[in-house]
């Protein structure tokens, strides 16, 4: 049985966790942010479709991480995972920041990607685990607000520092993430839930976290969350990797499009605390549709000329429904699945959901390379979250659910001893 959450705010460990985060969203961001320079970056002649498949190589270290991931963190702990994440992280950026061409700067990217992939399901169930019952969207909001801030943090150094040469942004975040090391090892606790052989008496079943999630009662509810977490994962990685070139197709100078890129992610973080404080009170189900609809909407917004006010407005908007929703979805699984099962249907759900985080960057190249009409962009970049609403929506699993509750696991009780 899991030990009862702290009946308050774990300050330092939000604070590290929000950290984590920022590094995390600065690492992502990064190459959307450097793509109109790696174009011109002479030495490499990069295509639009080139480009387009080395945006995809960080998601595909990102589903191989988070599904190897899972069953690890549900059997030993989350914060071990974290700390070995990080460094990957720090070891890829370096990777990135010195490669002498596309193939050694490839696979700077794809270690990145196994950091990050493995980093959140081992970072997410632990902050609910410590997060207070009647904050746990919040507190997860919180620290999520650290990925939005680290987009944003690399839109303004990719417009300020860099001087077309793209090199400092990797090499500014390997840093950032060598200095994180040894804070993170100091301040992050590990979860109540973890302690002693806590983890152990709860998973007698060596392979039970992945079994657990993959059949019923969980196999419907989990096939439902993965095709959430594809279409979220379509717009995050689509619309940060492609919104600078997107608003450039459409007339818009090089300054005025990493701004747009700047205030996706500011959007995000203000509009996704909101959501967070909402779906505290009435569940996760609406605030998740809401988020999706409010995604698409903005972004067909985006196609029509407005004067620049209500353009950046609508930037800020769908910030908070492009990247705010997967905050949502995580809350939404921790409390659907119980808690030797919780970083394992996190991993699945994430690592599956690669498959959109894969196809975002690859068909955002295609679309821009077919040449289509600016309108068309904006309005296929939307269609995934016309179809992550619907998926919301035949979601039967019961939302919110107590802190202490989850749906109940199919095994037989153990006798008393």
């Amino acid at each position: 049985m899991s030990t009862p959450p702290p009946p308050g705010l774990p300050w330092k460990a939000v604070g590290i966790g929000l950290a984590i985060m920022t590094l995390e969203g600065y690492d992502l961001v990064a190459f959307g942010a450097t793509t109109p320079l790696l174009l011109q970056h002479q030495p490499w002649h990069l295509s639009l479709a080139t480009l387009g498949m080395l945006g995809s190589v960080t998601p595909v270290g990102m589903l191989i991480g988070a599904l190897l991931v899972g069953q690890f963190t549900d059997r030993h702990g989350r914060r071990g995972t974290t700390l070995v994440s990080i460094g990957l992280v720090a070891l890829g950026m370096f990777a990135s920041g010195f490669a002498a061409d596309p193939a050694i700067f490839g696979a700077g990217r794809l270690v990145v990607g196994l950091g990050v992939g493995a980093i959140f399901p081992a970072l997410a169930p632990l902050v609910f685990e410590l997060a207070p019952a009647k904050r746990k969207n919040l507190t997860s909001a919180i620290v999520l607000c650290g990925n939005t801030v680290g987009g944003s943090l690399a839109a303004v150094v990719a417009n300020t520092l860099l001087h077309g040469n793209f090199r400092p942004e990797y090499l500014i975040g390997g840093a950032a993430a060598v200095v994180l090391l040894p804070a993170t090892l100091r301040w992050l606790p590990e979860s109540p839930a973890y302690r002693g052989k806590t983890a152990r008496a709860a998973n007698p079943d060596r392979d039970s976290g992945t079994r657990l999630v993959l059949r019923p009662p969980y196999l419907g509810t989990t096939i439902l969350f993965c095709g959430m977490v594809i279409c979220s994962f379509l717009l995050i990685f689509g619309m940060n990797t492609w919104l600078p070139q997107l608003m450039q197709a459409a007339r818009y100078p090089l300054g005025s499009s990493l701004t747009f890129l700047m205030l996706l992610n500011l959007g995000a973080t203000i509009g996704g605390l909101g959501m967070a404080v909402v779906a505290d009170r009435v569940g996760s189900k609406g605030p998740v549709v809401a988020s999706f609809l409010v995604a698409g909407i903005a972004i067909v917004a985006l196609s029509v000329r407005t004067p620049q006010v209500v353009l950046y407005a609508t930037v800020l908007v769908g910030g908070a429904g492009v990247l705010g929703v997967q905050g949502l979805v995580n809350v939404y699984l921790s409390r659907v699945y119980p808690v030797h099962a919780r970083a394992s249907a996190i991993g699945v759900a994430l690592g599956v959901g690669r498959i959109g985080a894969i196809a975002g960057p690859t068909l955002g190249g295609w679309i821009l390379a077919a040449g289509f009409a600016p309108r068309w962009n904006f309005v296929l970049f939307a269609l995934p979250a016309l179809l992550g609403a619907l998926l919301a929506i035949a979601n039967r699993a019961k939302s919110p659910l107590r802190a202490t509750e989850a749906l109940p696991d199919p095994r037989p009780a153990e006798p008393t001893r």
